[in-house]
């Protein structure tokens, strides 16, 4: 009798050939570890050690069961049979219906890599097992040709559970497979016999230092389940993960594994997590498709639309459609060719987010729409899940089994649905949809009837669905064509209104530049300089006119009004108008902050004072040359410029508002009269107190405070009633919007407004960037440290060999001197690593200025700077943190040192104190006027490449500590004056350093 003989080669064959590629690979050990009823399975890829480690908390296996169901092929282990029973059942979970049916879950660790240490550890009735069972597998020697398959050395352990195995123990493994490898020397080539022992020697696992490495699931400790440790890893890995067509497409890696199980909605929690994690370097790894990676529930609910329901037996859905996140309404749709039969694919259920392809069409926020868009291009589309698990290839958008694509390339509009912009998922069970049979590569369902139905039941949906609900002639589509009109009209007003605030933020950035220029550059005070020495020319030319006394008198009074008219032109040149309704960000506020202030100081100290000057100097000249001037008619003079000011200015205004008013309300033209006549009412108060001086006498003590007392009291109704209505005329201007062409309301204004949300935008994208500039130094701080110990570690194994070696002395030596040097330097920045300084200690100014002096040394004289300390300074003490108040001291100095470089001539830093101020000052350019404010603000520099956050982080950093960075407000010094105020809460002595 004939019997039938396997080759080993026949695994090598099977595996290949069954399994698609290594993703494939490993979705079946996924499948595997659900079988086991693991709740997790990991995977960590180690790219440096080329290792690859999956592990899962499953039942396990005894040895009994990997003998008979593992090592054996095409075994009826989870199916059950008179000589194998069924596989065990985690009593604590429910019943799980069996994934891994063809016996080829095993092969796919082959396909991973060429050889394999597999550990396992069996839990039965809610206990672990006592035994842990240990194999080494090398798939390279399944590939010889001419061996038979029970000739493969399989070396087996079993050993106590509570104890991780040995290296020791893994290198008896090896070296038992070795043995049986020179059994088959005589079967094979010695080239092939020298890869595989190759690979043996190779193969150098340590169970017990992995363990330390790697977190749960663990073996040891009552913990059960299997372990694969497989290496060297397929190069293919790597590629498989990093190698994208382009950066809107999902890697191979992720179209095959991620969405293992469904995460996408809260109400469904799966019954096991897959995760993978890649370690590219020493930091923390990346997790490539565990729950985050993949669609979130948060994410699910977010985006426009909504679908949701169940095909029953017969292809007719039933459920509930949400559109532009509405509420939900019930939808029924038929599937006609039923026929009143039902269908072979089984009743099955289904629920997928659609979000608009452009953000002004869609709900979801601008940023947040572009995020979800790159995340849809690369994984979005309609996912199956057959008990909870994934069923590959559906969800790679690149598939297109419902023709959803291809019917979009024919008409966008008419069709609607892309797979990039949707993301759900179908629910099949294999009790109910069992005709629905996957390939043997789980490459996609066969194509028999019941997965014709599928497919024809779904492809009715979406284009009954698309034109049901989006195109124009929609049955309901008018909720849809509604909200989109709303959201573009939304969208053309934010645009607008964001084109409006562009144009006058830049008309008002133009202007605060030219007055910036002009504070600068000292032109208030040389113009006003200016027109003092002419107005005292012209005056003393009048005086020496040989004409009567009275004309004389009138000409002196026209030259004063001249020059105050002059001193006004020139503050009128410098008046900046800030525009209302639009807001500022936060650097064009921090201008106009600057601006106000500067112009304050100017007109207390420079316009006032010149009008001063003048009204002095006229009244002392003629006193001088016995000319009487009437003050009352000066005053006269001054008083109804001003008002005359007022009335022209309300004058304009009355004639916008009642331009505007002709169909409004009385209440508005009372409003409007009430103004106006209050102004009037206080210049007729202003002249009637004019009357009376001129009455009373010629001559008024006090000239210039009766004349800005009684003009301040004409500008403050006038400013208090113009501004109202200002107010009014902008409101109107804003209701008769409401008839031009493509208007809005205020309502709609209002709404657009409130979306911009400028401020909250800064602030997050500078925490972002702040986050991730962190993380990348936490990262670089972690590989430099492991870097600088690993050349210390190395020069100090080299000098054990320059000893026996005499030429490697001087290369020895040159090491050591120069990373002696290094590390001396590194030394220094032990002062800012918070983590050394977690509690207050006592600085001395003088330990500061030595810290600096080392830091900047080689800067310093390069560009030949002097950087010096006071003897205060010097003395000062104070207990604080070394790891905040050093690295202000830092950003200060380096700042320093970059704008002194274009100094000519001395270059001098000092640091010195100022009562109880510590000051870091220099001699270079300063700060501008109109940076006066900006230059702590985060993202702001005038260094070319500068990232704008040494002076912001500095400033926050010293805040949380109670210390306050500022700048000087003197600007009549050279160069820049930088404060560090001290402590607060704390007494005199204590803020000195003083016992």
């Amino acid at each position: 009798m004939a019997t039938f003989r396997v080759r080993a080669r026949t695994v090598d064959m099977l595996g290949r050939q069954q399994i698609a590629g290594i993703p494939t690979a490993i979705s079946e050990l996924f499948k595997n570890a659900h079988d086991a009823y693991a709740r997790s399975v990991e995977v960590d890829y180690f790219r440096r050690e080329n290792l690859f480690v999956l592990r899962d908390d499953g039942l396990g296996m005894t040895r009994e069961d990997f003998e008979q169901r593992w090592l054996t092929l095409g075994t009826e282990s989870k199916l059950g049979t008179a000589s194998l029973a069924m596989p065990p059942r985690d009593p604590d979970q429910p019943k799980r219906t069996t994934l891994g049916e063809k016996g080829i879950g095993r092969l796919a660790v082959a396909i991973i890599g060429p050889q394999v240490l597999i550990m396992t550890r069996a839990r039965r009735e809610r206990k672990p097992s006592k035994a842990l069972v240990a194999a080494y597998i090398n798939w390279t020697m399944f590939e010889l040709p001419g061996i038979e398959i029970s000739e493969i050395p399989i070396p087996l352990r079993e050993i106590n559970g509570d104890q991780p195995l040995t290296a020791k123990e893994v290198q008896s493994m090896i070296a038992e497979a070795s043995k049986g490898l020179r059994g088959l020397r005589g079967k094979t080539t010695a080239e092939r016999y020298r890869e595989i022992q190759s690979q043996l020697d190779a193969f150098d696992i340590d169970p017990v230092e992995w363990d330390r490495v790697l977190e749960a699931p663990r073996l040891v400790g009552g913990g059960c389940g299997t372990h694969f440790f497989i290496q060297p890893a397929d190069p293919i890995i790597q590629d498989d993960i990093d190698n994208r067509q382009n950066e809107g497409k999902a890697t191979r890696f992720e179209r095959n594994l991620i969405g293992f199980t469904n995460t996408m909605v809260a109400s469904r929690s799966p019954p096991i997590v897959a995760r993978f994690r890649d370690h590219k370097t020493e930091g923390p790894p990346a997790e490539l498709i565990g729950e985050a990676a993949f669609f979130t529930p948060d994410e699910f609910k977010e985006v426009d639309h909504h679908f949701s329901g169940r095909f029953d037996e017969y292809g007719q859905f039933r459920g509930k459609v949400g559109i532009y996140q509405m509420k939900d309404d019930e939808y029924v749709l038929a599937w006609n060719e039923s026929d009143g039969k039902k269908t072979q694919c089984g009743p099955f259920t289904f629920s997928f987010a659609y979000m608009q392809g452009t953000a002004r069409d869609s709900l979801v926020p601008p940023d947040e729409h572009a995020r979800l868009r790159r995340k849809l291009d690369r994984i979005g589309g309609l996912y199956i899940y057959r008990d909870g698990i994934r069923v590959q290839p559906y969800g790679d958008s690149d598939f297109d089994w419902l023709d959803i694509e291809r019917n979009r390339t024919l008409g966008a509009g008419y069709y609607f649905y892309s797979y990039r912009r949707m993301f759900g998922f179908i629910e099949l069970t294999q009790g109910k949809n069992d005709a629905l049979s996957e390939k043997a590569g789980r490459e996609g369902f066969r194509d028999n009837a019941a997965y014709r139905q599928l497919r024809s039941i779904l492809m009715n949906f979406f284009q009954q669905t698309a034109g049901d609900f989006f195109r124009e002639t929609g049955k309901y589509a008018d909720l849809h064509l509604e909200k989109k009109g709303e959201l573009n009209r939304n969208e053309d007003i934010r645009r607008r209104q964001a084109s409006n605030t562009r144009k006058r933020r830049a008309s008002l950035q133009d202007a605060l530049g030219k007055a910036f220029t002009a504070f600068d550059e000292g032109a208030p005070e040389r113009s006003s300089r200016v027109v003092l020495e002419e107005t005292k020319r012209e005056a003393e030319k009048v005086v020496a006119l040989k004409i009567p006394a009275q004309q004389k008198a009138m000409a002196l009074m026209r030259i004063e009004k001249a020059g105050r008219d002059r001193i006004e032109d020139i503050r009128s040149s410098l008046t900046v108008t800030k525009p209302r309704g639009v807001g500022l960000s936060r650097a064009l506020s921090n201008e106009w902050s600057s601006y106000t202030t500067q112009w304050e100081r100017v007109s207390g100290e420079v316009f006032e004072p010149a009008e001063h000057e003048i009204e002095r100097y006229i009244s002392g000249v003629a006193s001088k040359a016995k000319i009487s001037l009437d003050d009352a008619a000066r005053l006269n003079a001054a008083i109804s410029d001003s008002g005359e000011n007022a009335l022209r200015s309300m004058r304009g205004l009355r004639s916008d508002v009642g331009t505007l008013t002709t169909d409004v309300a009385t209440k508005v033209r009372e409003s409007t009269r009430e103004s106006f006549n209050i102004v009037t009412h206080a210049i007729d108060e202003v002249m009637a107190e004019l009357s009376r001086l001129q009455r009373s006498a010629s001559r008024i003590e006090d000239l210039s405070v009766v004349r800005e007392r009684l003009t301040q009291q004409i500008n403050s109704i006038h400013k208090a009633e113009s501004e109202k209505l200002e107010r009014l005329r902008d409101q109107l201007n804003a209701v008769a919007r409401i008839w031009e062409k493509d208007g809005y309301d205020t309502a709609e204004l209002t709404e657009a407004m409130e979306e911009e949300l400028d401020e909250l935008r800064e602030r997050r994208d500078a925490d972002l960037e702040l986050a991730q500039i962190g993380l990348a130094l936490n990262t670089v701080s972690h590989e430099f440290d492991k870097t600088v110990g690993n050349i210390r570690v190395g020069i100090q194994r080299l000098g054990a060999w320059a000893g026996e070696n005499p030429e490697l002395r001087d290369l020895h030596r040159d090491l050591q001197m120069s990373f002696g040097h290094l590390d001396e330097y590194l030394s220094l920045f032990t002062q800012l690593d918070s983590r050394t300084h977690s509690s207050k200690v006592r600085i001395t100014g003088q330990q500061i200025f030595d810290f600096l002096e080392r830091l900047f040394s080689l800067r310093l004289a390069r560009y030949r700077i002097r950087l010096t300390a006071s003897r205060q300074f010097a003395q000062r003490a104070m207990n604080s943190y070394p790891s905040s108040v050093y690295p202000a001291f830092v950003n200060l100095v380096d700042n320093a040192i970059y704008w002194l470089q274009r100094n000519r001539g001395e270059r001098e830093i000092k640091l010195e104190v100022d009562g109880l101020d510590l000051l870091v000052r220099d001699n270079g350019p300063g700060i501008s006027t109109r940076d006066r404010e900006n230059i702590f603000a985060l993202n702001f520099s005038r260094k070319p490449g500068g990232r704008g956050m040494g002076l912001h982080i500095s400033r926050q950093v010293l805040a949380r500590i109670g210390m306050k960075l500022s700048l000087d407000e003197r600007q009549d010094v050279k160069g820049a004056i930088f404060r560090i105020s001290p402590e607060k809460g704390m007494s005199n002595s204590e803020k000195r350093g003083r016992k």
